[in-house]
């Protein structure tokens, strides 16, 4: 990919980013980008408390869940190629302990079907209400008598079935292979390694102040509750994980192709090839070995979400074109995986649209449009310009495609059959800059314009 295009996406990126923010009612998020080995984007948006109207900067620490199961599946592909396990090992052979448990089928549980949740292991235990922030998460002793009475919930080895609580046994299985702790042996083979400064296995209080505060949704009053950040404990290793977007991005891209900071290339492969598929809402979904797998239309991506106590987050990469997004969001309703999503759609569309160039200049059209019934946005590049409504988190799904007709006018090629197609966009320019477009026959004004309209107003009327 072209740095330049990728940089004229980031350019709409940043610009639709903070027009969504300004719409919605939420407390905040960040967002990175990494290209290959440099950060090419890194913004937050919003506050990360509420209450002290605290901004959200790019060095906030988030807690980031479920991000954690990609540490500890690294951890163990690292022991591995280190020979200090394999991973179709027995479980047992790991962790004595549950060769006494009275489901025989654990027996035959392997630390692959661990990592890529097809073990068969119950999700949260028979009481997960911490998750609710109704009691503290379970320490060692309570995790090892709750999955001892825990029968496997399914068959082992059959299907696709999700399990913190088999993360949870692979940070025991950590700590058994490398005769470390497994707290201290990720700071030391994946964070110290990697020169990570805001990221670690479980909260710590010293550095408090620097984590954001979570929200849960907003009640009947709109109001959101503040949520403290809390120690998961015996868990740490399937959902303890704190961070930034930005590290977030270095992690992703030492799990590239051609990278030898973390694994072997045969290690990489492993965890990043389908291990086992099922459905969620009625979409199709795979998982690898400590990695979810996603298809944006025609890219390919790794990566992983997290949903903790009032903080949603997503970090999704390409190995093969070396892109790496991180979403962090600090509310229970953050849209971090649409968000994710939407960035790579853009970004495809621009490289795309840049395939071949226009003989007009298409960027004078460019603007954030404004009328009573609607938001329009205007984006060209290459031969390519489309009208779009970025008050979405899929702004460019199903847009208006427009073509050039002179310098001063635009034609609606493809829309909605109840829209205007064929119909035209004339502009008024002024200094080079649209200051009015009639579209359709309908005056629209670029948005601090048409906001400045309003705020002379106390009333719509004529």
């Amino acid at each position: 990919m072209k740095q330049e295009i990728l940089d004229e996406a980031i350019k709409y990126i940043d610009s639709w980013l903070a027009f969504r923010y300004s719409r919605l009612e939420i407390p905040g998020f960040t967002v990175s980008i990494q290209h290959k080995d440099r950060l090419v984007y890194s913004k937050a948006f919003g506050f990360a408390n509420l209450e002290a109207k605290t901004e959200m900067t790019t060095g906030h620490i988030f807690r980031i869940a479920s991000h954690s199961k990609t540490f500890t599946a690294t951890s163990i592909l690292q022991l591995q190629d280190n020979g200090k396990l394999k991973l179709d090992d027995p479980v047992i052979r790991h962790i004595p302990w549950l060769a006494k448990h009275q489901d025989k089928r654990w027996q035959n549980v392997t630390l692959r079907q661990l990592l890529s949740h097809s073990a068969g292991v119950i999700r949260d235990g028979l009481d997960c209400d911490y998750w609710a922030v109704e009691r503290p998460f379970p320490d060692f002793e309570e995790f090892k008598r709750e999955l001892l009475r825990a029968e496997l919930v399914i068959d082992n080895n059959t299907k696709l079935k999700y399990s913190n609580y088999g993360y949870t046994l692979l940070g025991l299985v950590v700590e058994a292979a490398s005769d470390e702790k497994y707290n201290d042996y990720v700071k030391h083979h994946i964070i110290d390694t990697l020169g990570l400064k805001n990221t670690g296995p479980e909260y710590e209080q010293p550095i408090s102040d620097k984590f954001v505060t979570g929200y849960t949704r907003r009640d009947l009053n709109k109001q959101r509750l503040p949520i403290d950040n809390v120690d998961t404990r015996a868990m740490a290793s399937a959902t303890g994980f704190f961070s930034t977007a930005e590290d977030l991005c270095a992690y992703g891209a030492a799990h590239f192709w051609d990278s030898d900071k973390l694994l072997s290339e045969e290690s990489k492969k492993e965890m990043q090839r389908v291990q086992w598929s099922g459905k969620f809402a009625g979409e199709r979904e795979e998982y690898g070995l400590g990695f979810g797998l996603e298809e944006i239309d025609e890219r390919h991506t790794v990566g992983h979400g997290g949903g903790f106590p009032g903080q949603i987050t997503k970090t999704l990469f390409d190995p093969k074109e070396k892109i790496v997004v991180s979403v962090l969001t600090n509310c229970i309703d953050g849209s971090a995986g649409a968000i994710n999503k939407a960035i790579y759609r853009i970004i495809d569309w621009f490289v795309k649209a840049n395939e071949k160039k226009s003989v007009h200049d298409l960027k004078k059209f460019e603007g954030r449009f404004m009328t009573l019934w609607s938001v329009e946005e205007i984006v060209a590049a290459g031969d390519r310009i489309l009208a779009v409504n970025p008050d979405t988190w899929t702004p460019f799904k199903d847009p208006e495609e427009l073509e050039y007709v002179n310098a001063t006018t635009l034609k609606i090629k493809k829309t909605s059959s109840f829209s205007s197609a064929s119909e035209l966009i004339r502009f008024t320019f002024e200094n080079g800059k649209p200051v009015k477009i009639v579209n359709a026959g309908a005056s629209m004004y670029p948005e601090e314009q048409y906001l400045d309209m309003l705020r002379s107003k106390t009333i719509i009327s004529l």
